[in-house]
């Protein structure tokens, strides 16, 4: 290898490695702000639940007010199965399968009105409902007058880059996206493209009732703590251990190829002292 292919190998193998070495420093801040993101979820779990009106993000709070039963939207998903012995905090064998999110709008009761006098609404992940066999969906009820509920104040869900993606239009959802789902449903504070600040940026993640025995199944707060991946030590000693790989390699070469030079440099003397 020449000088100036060795020195274009040498800042390309430099440059690959500060990279690694980057990436995984970012997935070790991440672990960290994402362990406290859990401590504080786990705080907000055991304490009282917080009013609606001042909550904030991932804050377990509680509302009074009516389920909208006409404004429901269906969000597909599926659950894993269980693995042998596995049990969730009640003692129970997961539910597992395809099944939907039930997306419904609640109509706090000291909901405000718009500038036409519409009231203003929230939606609400009700929880799990298992699908039929054949994908339909079974029913349900929904709670008649006045009800109080708890849950977590969760940011609405973005889709990926790769499939599957939501339809809006047809009303077909993969993801928890809550204005999307709100303008499907016509709510009338549903946000409009030009939004800055949608008002369905967030939606309730409905919390288990203790007797509850009846889908929609609300999320249990430990099973919903023990769900959230924390991944990023793993991520980061991967991206740690290519550039660790890349030194190696790197040096390997170099090391190789001062011994070539060095074989090379002792025949060319061993032919002159022949001479």
């Amino acid at each position: 290898m020449r000088g100036r292919s060795l020195l274009f190998f040498m800042a390309f193998t430099l440059v690959g490695t500060l990279v690694l070495l980057g990436l995984g420093t970012w997935q070790w801040q991440r672990r960290a702000e994402k362990r406290e993101f859990i401590a504080a979820i786990e705080a907000a779990a055991k304490g009282p639940p917080n009013s609606f009106a001042r909550a904030q993000i991932w804050d377990r709070v509680t509302i009074t007010g009516r389920f909208l039963p006409d404004r429901i939207a269906y969000v597909r998903t599926s659950r894993p199965a269980p693995k042998p012995g596995e049990r969730d905090s009640r003692g129970r064998v997961p539910m597992s399968g395809f099944g939907v999110w039930v997306m419904q709008a609640f109509e706090p009761l000291d909901a405000g009105k718009d500038q036409y006098g519409k009231t203003y609404s929230v939606l609400v992940s009700r929880g799990f409902l298992p699908t039929l066999p054949n994908g339909a969906i079974p029913p349900f009820e929904t709670p008649s007058g006045e009800v109080t509920l708890t849950g977590f104040l969760r940011p609405a869900e973005k889709e990926g880059v790769f499939p599957p993606h939501n339809d809006p239009a047809k009303g077909v959802f993969f993801f928890r996206d809550a204005g999307q789902i709100a303008a499907f449903l016509k709510l009338p504070n549903a946000p409009k493209a030009s939004d800055s600040l949608p008002a369905f940026a967030t939606f309730i993640d409905r919390e288990a009732l203790p007797d509850e025995t009846a889908p929609p199944f609300g999320v249990e707060v430990k099973d919903f703590l023990k769900a959230i991946p924390n991944n990023h030590l793993e991520y980061a000693i991967t991206w740690w251990s290519l550039a660790a790989t890349n030194i190696a390699v790197a040096g390997f070469f170099l090391f190789a190829r001062r011994r070539r030079k060095l074989g090379l440099a002792s025949d060319e003397n061993a032919v002159t002292d022949a001479n």
